[in-house]
């Protein structure tokens, strides 16, 4: 097996435009359409964030059909494997931990996250054996390690809940250090903040970024 480049991997969840449902909960209320134009925008915000990070990049895609798709251009792609979410995330832990030293598992729905977040989870590794970076719905937007997980441990989680953090906390097997909280874009009612978030990033913001908040702004619903 190849060496790493690097001691960290970093993990982008994602589903592939066509062939699986992207942003489910936003197109109840504004279309399909649209909320494939605003995953789109997010994933190219976060692709470009991950370019300013020194770690290997991959994007972890749902469908095994979807592994070339032009929307993963420059990143390296891994197959998530089947199953429900928890088993995706282990198999993709599991696998990238044997090969790096650290592993970050990322989502495809929080546009704002910075290079500076992520580097500080990285630094942040060289003490601690896991990070976690809340999400304000309840979820979390951010999972750091550097020790082995059994599969047990992700597929005991209830996904999407209010308290899925809590107890992806409460069930490791030593105490995680947090990162700020930020919100997910899921639902319509999540883009308000989201824009403030952005906005907030002020000129460290990139075009991508940018872009999608002209996008939250051309929706009307930003305030």
């Amino acid at each position: 097996m190849s060496t790493p480049n690097h001691a960290t991997a970093i993990a982008m969840f994602a589903k592939t435009p066509g062939l699986s449902p992207v942003k489910t909960r936003l197109a109840k209320t504004l279309g399909q359409v649209a909320a494939e134009s605003a995953y789109r925008l997010s994933v190219a915000a976060i692709k470009a964030t991950l370019a300013q990070v020194k770690a290997d990049i991959f994007c972890a895609v749902a469908e095994q059909e979807g592994l070339g798709d032009p929307l993963w251009q420059g990143l390296k792609t891994i197959y998530t494997g089947p199953g429900c979410l928890g088993q995706r995330q282990h198999q993709v832990y599991q696998r990238l931990l044997q090969r790096y030293q650290q592993v970050i598992l990322i989502g495809s729905d929080s546009p704002q996250l910075t290079a500076d977040r992520l580097q500080q989870a990285i630094r942040a590794l060289e003490q601690e054996q896991f990070i976690v970076g809340p999400a304000l719905d309840g979820g979390y937007y951010l999972f750091a390690g550097r020790s082995h997980l059994s599969q047990a441990f992700w597929t005991q989680i209830n996904y999407s809940r209010a308290d899925t953090c809590d107890n992806l906390l409460a069930a490791l097997p030593v105490k995680a250090t947090l990162l700020a909280p930020i919100t997910d874009m899921d639902r319509l009612e999540d883009l308000p903040q989201l824009h403030r978030e952005l906005t907030a990033l002020g000129s460290v913001i990139s075009p991508q970024q940018r872009a999608l908040v002209c996008w939250i702004e051309a929706q009307g619903n930003y305030r």
